[in-house]
């Protein structure tokens, strides 16, 4: 069996900046989406959002965590 993990961390500065974008895009929504009243889905994907924008950040900021 191989010995496969899992790399969350964008593997070039071009994905890291694509999830960043993405991740805003998706963290306005999601507060455009609360502001009408607190439900789950729009929470969830904000908490999403927000995390995917900081996978992208480290991607950014550590060049030395990513993929080799």
């Amino acid at each position: 069996m191989s010995d496969r993990t899992w790399q969350i961390i964008p593997t070039s500065r071009v994905f890291s900046a694509l999830y960043l974008i993405v991740g805003v895009i998706l963290a306005v929504n999601a507060a455009v989406q609360l502001k009408d009243g607190v439900t789950v889905l729009p929470l969830i994907s904000g908490l999403a959002a927000l995390a995917l924008v900081a996978v992208a950040a480290i991607g950014l900021t550590r060049p030395t965590s990513r993929a080799q």
